[in-house]
């Protein structure tokens, strides 16, 4: 990853963002980076956002997350896109009000857990907010074929179980053609994740995905002091 020279978080932070590439599927040019959490205790951000949402507690945690995730951003050059985690109830929340700094272009990438009760709402809402909508992990969880024409997304993240099915099983590659063909229907670009692999890029190639992330591209990495 290339490395902008911004200082990471303060040492004793219980987490650091790293960030992961985001890419062109044909040309392979970055086009933009998602922040990722990494916790201290090494344990994965979804054990602590499962524990912080039986604790009533998802919005507050999510939103703490957003604001590192905006501040490790400021090393990035302001042209280029850069997405953030959030669910349904954290992106409808008034605490996120004037954290999107303007003057770049974000999105946040709505989470696979989240429960949609107005379509057209959310995606006022994240305009509002100076942000594209994404939705995350679509295949995993509530993420269905049906949330794309409801919620006419910027971008739909392809849940890598449904490309790595589609890369072990002829018969599995039917699902990811869907999620292109409904996506495009309603003017979204698809992006692939996981791709670690030629065969999956080439499987990604193929389909007509627009955009992908993965180790193939490189591993999320924080940014160096």
């Amino acid at each position: 990853m290339q490395v902008w020279g911004a200082p990471k978080q303060p040492r004793g932070s219980t987490h650091e963002i790293h960030f992961q590439r985001l890419v062109d599927v044909r040309s392979e040019a970055v086009i933009g980076f998602e922040a990722l959490a990494r916790f201290a205790d090494r344990r994965p951000p979804t054990a602590h956002l499962a524990e912080a949402r039986e604790a009533g507690r998802q919005v507050a945690l999510e939103i703490e997350l957003l604001r590192s995730a905006v501040a490790a951003a400021s090393a990035i050059p302001s042209h280029v896109l850069v997405t953030i985690n959030a669910s349904a109830a954290t992106m409808e929340s008034p605490e996120l009000d004037g954290l999107l700094p303007p003057g770049r272009r974000w999105g946040l990438e709505l989470a696979e857990t989240s429960e949609i009760r107005a379509a057209d709402d959310l995606r006022s809402r994240v305009a509002d907010l100076g942000a594209v909508l994404l939705i995350d992990d679509a295949g995993a969880q509530h993420a269905c074929l049906e949330w794309i024409p409801e919620l006419r997304p910027e971008i739909v993240k392809i849940d890598k179980s449904v490309v790595w099915e589609a890369c072990q099983r002829r018969s599995a590659r039917r699902r990811l053609d869907e999620f292109v063909t409904t996506s495009r229907r309603v003017g979204s670009k698809t992006l692939a994740e996981g791709v670690e692999t030629e065969l999956h890029a080439r499987v990604v190639a193929d389909a007509g995905i627009d955009y992908a992330q993965g180790y193939r591209y490189g591993e999320p990495a924080a940014v160096a002091a």
